[in-house]
């Protein structure tokens, strides 16, 4: 007779077969709790529905008919009857995609194959139709309501609506992915003209999701000018700065930055150089949507927006402050009351943590230097 095992070891013995042998590196995350706390609708979308984490819920299912729309026109443009070749390629590739996501998507695999052709399709299109009117259907609402492509411009951003995608090209030589996402969401990104030269070195093979290429393009090249002058706030403990207004009253001037990338903040001799940011209803949910995007980041790794997030906190620590940067320009307030602006950046510097090598450490040292403020051995955010 065969002794019997039991259960809590045969439950146990399953869920271990099923573990890969080597851990997975997702690329697309849900939110940790203590980001989303206080902020949950800045993470969720409006009305479209990307990738399986919101896959099923009701009030995204109106944007299903677009999406099988812009497939068919798709198809149409390419002369193409059928869907074969896509659903083809997309088995192919339907392993490495679960993979993206860092948790196990409750999917049929016909299922997951169809999402990942309509969502990619769509985001894809979308961006393309936006960048060349010839392309839209004379009927397609989404190009007649500004409110809609608002509303899609908000959904596409965040951390929890992603799909790995890939390019079709239509041969237009404009046809090229960085250029529409630039030109897609400059509304809400001071693309700096320097940032172009450097979108065209970045490989959209190595990017998994639109979020990913928008952190790229806007990131890529403060990060080549930051790489040989990161300070480790290990090493170095350096007090945080103090707010716009007492800065100023200590001497300090400040003056908008009319040639850097947007991250790109400057102390020289005494003049606070930042280039100029707009503040928009959707800027929240941008900034928290790529801060959470950088939560998952491994450690040595730079947080460049984490760390522009918590300078801009340190900053603005009233609705004055932030009268002085919109009087220099440096501020352009879109919502129309300073105290709102106030408000947002003092919530958006709560509950992150910077880059162990801060981006701004330097200048940090300088400022609080020229204000006389000196090292202290802790720093806490």
């Amino acid at each position: 007779m065969s002794e019997t095992r039991d259960h809590v070891s045969i439950h146990i013995d399953n869920i271990l077969l099923e573990l890969p042998s080597s851990p997975s590196k997702p690329t697309i995350y849900r939110v940790d709790e203590d980001l989303r706390y206080g902020s949950e609708k800045l993470y969720d979308p409006k009305i479209l529905s990307i990738g399986p984490f919101h896959h099923k819920k009701d009030h995204l299912q109106k944007m299903q008919q677009h999406k099988f729309m812009y497939l068919k026109c798709l198809l149409k443009r390419r002369k193409e009857s059928s869907v074969d070749r896509y659903v083809t390629a997309m088995r192919s590739l339907e392993e490495k995609a679960r993979k993206c996501y860092a948790e196990t998507i409750d999917l049929s695999s016909d299922k997951f194959v169809e999402m990942m052709i309509l969502d990619g399709c769509f985001v894809i299109e979308l961006i393309r139709k936006y960048g060349f009117d010839e392309l839209r259907e004379n009927d397609d609402t989404i190009f007649q309501y500004e409110q809609i492509l608002s509303q899609l411009r908000h959904d596409l951003m965040l951390v929890e609506n992603q799909v790995r995608f890939s390019m079709t090209k239509t041969g237009n030589p404009d046809d090229d992915i960085l250029y529409l996402v630039r030109l897609f969401h400059r509304r809400y990104f001071p693309w700096p003209e320097a940032n172009s030269q450097v979108s065209g070195k970045i490989s959209v093979r190595k990017v998994d999701h639109l979020l990913g290429l928008v952190y790229r393009i806007w990131c890529s090249s403060f990060a080549k000018m930051t790489a040989n002058r990161l300070v480790k706030i290990k090493e170095e403990k350096i007090m945080p700065i103090s707010s716009t207004s007492e800065l100023k009253e200590s001497g300090i001037k400040f003056e908008k930055d009319t040639q850097s990338n947007c991250l790109d903040i400057k102390f020289i001799k005494g003049v606070m150089k930042i280039p100029n940011f707009s503040v928009s209803d959707e800027t929240e949910s941008i900034f928290r949507n790529l801060i959470a995007h950088e939560h998952f980041f491994i450690d040595n790794h730079p947080k460049y927006v984490t760390d522009y997030a918590f300078f801009l906190h340190c900053l603005v620590n009233s609705s004055k402050d932030v009268e002085i940067l919109r009087r220099h320009g440096i501020v352009t307030n879109l919502l129309g009351d300073d105290e709102m602006v106030y408000h947002m950046f003092n919530l958006l510097g709560r509950n992150i943590l910077v880059s162990p090598d801060f981006c701004y450490a330097g200048v940090y040292e300088k400022v609080n230097g020229h204000c006389g403020r000196g090292r202290i051995d802790g720093w806490r955010i």
